[in-house]
C-alpha cells in the first residue's frame, strides 16, 4: 500500500494547544477598561470593609488576624496604657474613652514648627507606643494578611521557589478563611456578602467580556456586558452561596456524631461512632476539595452558559469530576497567568512610584515624602510614619500615602481582573475537554 503524504501549509497552535490561551489571560486581564472595572469591584470591597471597621471596635491582635481577637481584659488594659501615654505628653487632657486615632491626633497637635527636640522626641515616642499597643481593625487586619500572602505567593513563584508554593496556596485558600471565621462568624458572613454582591454585579460583567475574547464575534461594549450582568445577577448570587453552604453542611455533618459523646451515660457509644465521623470527614474533604476547585468556575458558568443558581455549581462540579486532571491543568495555567500579571503590574507600579518619589526628592526632600518611603516589588504596603512631624507635614504625608494606596489598588485590580479572566478561560476549555464543545459554541447569546 503506497504511503500517503499530507502537506500542511500552516498550523494553528491556538487550535492544537488551546490550553496555552489560558496563560493569555495575563494580557487580557490587564486591558485598561477591565482594570478600571476591577477597580470598581475592589473599591466596593474596600469601602464595605472600611464601613465595618468604622462601625465596630478594633479587637484584633496587633500581631495580625492569625492571632485572633483580644479578650475584654486585654482590650481594657491596652486602652489604659494608651490613655496614660497620651497624658504623659498632654497632661490634663480629657482622654477617657478616646480611640487610638483620637489620642494620636491629640499628641500630634502639640507639635509645631517652634517645638524643640525634646518635645518632638516625647511626642514621637508616645505615638510609636500607641501604635505598638493599639488593636487592629478586623477588615484592615484581614486585607493586610490577604495582600501579604498574595504578594508572598507571587514573590516565591517569580523567584522559582517552587517548594514553598503549596504552603503559600494553602495559607490563602485554607488558613485565611479559617482564621477569619475564628475571629468572627459575623465578619466572615459580611465578607461573603461583599464578595457575593461584587461578583454578581461586576464579576459577571468582567467574565462576560473575557469569554467573548475566545469567540469569533466582536467583543461587547461595557453597556452590553452590564445589561447581561443585570439579567443573570440573581443566578450569580445563588451560584456563589450554594457551594459555600454545601461546604459548610459537610463540615457540620462530620461533627454531628460528636454530640453523642457529650452524653455521660452513652459516652462510650460516642467513641464507637467516631468511625462514622471519620467517614464523614473523608467525604467532607473530598467534596470540599472538589467544590474548592469548582468554585472558580461558578461565575463563568453563569456568565457564559446563563446557568441558574442551582445549575451553575452542579455543572461546574460535574465538569471538574468528569475531567479532574484537565481541571487541575487549566487552573494551574490560570494560576500562572495570575502570577505573571500581578508580578508585571507590581514591578511596573512599584518602579513608577519609585521614579515619582525620586523626582519629588530632587526638589523637596522633606519629612513628608521620606515618611512614606518607596515601593518595593513583592513587599506589602507600609503605612507612612508621621510621628515626628507637624500638622502640615503630617497632612502632606497622608495625601502622599493616599496616592500610594491608589497605586497598591492598581495592583489589586490587576489581580482581580486576571483571576476572573483566567477562571473564565479555564472554564471554557474545561467544557471543551469534558463535552467537546468549542468555546464559541458554549456562549449563550442574549
Amino acid at each position: 500500500m503506497p504511503t500517503q503524504h499530507i502537506q500542511i501549509d500552516g498550523l494553528s497552535f491556538r487550535s492544537v494547544f488551546p490550553a496555552q490561551r489560558i496563560v493569555g489571560a495575563a494580557a487580557a486581564g490587564l486591558r485598561p477598561p477591565r482594570v478600571c472595572v476591577a477597580l470598581v469591584l475592589l473599591a466596593l470591597w474596600m469601602t464595605g470593609g472600611a464601613l465595618w471597621d468604622l462601625t465596630t471596635a478594633p479587637t484584633v491582635s496587633r500581631r495580625g488576624i492569625a492571632f485572633g481577637t483580644l479578650d475584654a481584659e486585654s482590650l481594657d488594659q491596652a486602652q489604659r496604657i494608651m490613655e496614660s501615654t497620651a497624658l504623659a505628653v498632654v497632661p490634663g487632657a480629657e482622654v477617657t474613652g478616646a480611640s487610638a486615632d483620637e489620642l494620636t491626633a491629640l499628641i500630634l497637635s502639640t507639635i509645631d514648627e517652634s517645638s524643640d527636640a525634646d518635645d518632638r522626641g516625647r511626642a514621637e515616642s508616645a505615638v510609636l507606643a500607641i501604635a505598638e499597643i493599639r488593636p487592629r481593625g478586623t477588615f484592615a487586619s484581614w486585607s493586610f494578611a490577604l495582600r501579604e500572602r498574595l504578594l508572598a505567593l507571587v514573590g516565591d513563584a517569580v523567584s522559582l521557589n517552587w517548594s514553598a508554593l503549596p504552603d503559600r496556596v494553602g495559607s490563602l485558600v485554607w488558613d485565611l478563611p479559617r482564621e477569619t471565621i475564628a475571629v468572627s462568624w459575623l465578619f466572615a458572613s459580611y465578607l461573603v456578602l461583599l464578595f457575593t454582591l461584587g461578583m454578581s454585579s461586576i464579576g459577571v460583567v468582567l467574565s462576560r467580556m473575557n469569554a467573548l475574547d475566545l469567540s469569533e464575534s466582536p467583543a461587547p461594549t461595557l453597556a452590553q456586558a452590564r445589561a447581561w450582568g443585570v439579567a443573570v445577577r440573581p443566578s450569580a448570587v445563588g451560584a456563589i452561596l450554594v457551594p459555600l453552604v454545601g461546604m459548610g453542611a459537610c463540615i457540620v455533618l462530620a461533627a454531628l456524631p460528636a454530640l453523642v459523646g457529650l452524653v455521660p451515660v452513652v459516652g462510650l457509644l460516642g467513641g464507637l461512632t467516631f468511625g462514622f465521623s471519620l467517614l464523614l470527614g473523608i467525604v467532607a474533604i473530598i467534596i470540599g476539595a472538589s467544590v474548592t476547585v469548582a468554585l472558580p468556575f461558578v461565575i463563568p458558568a453563569v456568565a457564559c452558559d446563563a446557568a441558574d443558581a442551582v445549575e451553575a455549581p452542579q455543572r461546574a462540579l460535574a465538569s471538574v469530576l468528569s475531567r479532574p486532571l484537565h481541571a487541575v491543568l487549566h487552573l494551574g495555567l490560570g494560576l500562572v497567568a495570575v502570577v505573571l500579571a500581578v508580578a508585571a503590574t507590581d514591578v511596573v507600579v512599584s518602579c513608577g512610584f519609585d521614579a515619582a518619589v525620586s523626582a519629588w526628592t530632587t526638589v523637596d526632600d522633606g519629612q513628608a515624602i521620606r515618611s512614606v518611603g518607596r515601593m518595593v516589588p513583592f513587599e506589602p504596603w507600609r503605612e507612612p510614619n508621621s510621628a515626628d512631624m507637624g500638622v502640615i507635614d503630617a497632612a502632606q504625608a497622608w495625601l502622599i500615602g493616599f496616592w500610594r494606596t491608589i497605586a497598591s489598588a492598581l495592583i489589586g485590580a490587576a489581580a482581580v481582573s486576571t483571576i476572573i479572566a483566567a477562571s473564565t478561560r479555564a472554564w471554557l476549555f474545561q467544557r471543551q475537554a469534558s463535552e467537546g464543545q468549542h468555546p464559541a459554541d458554549i456562549l449563550q447569546r442574549p
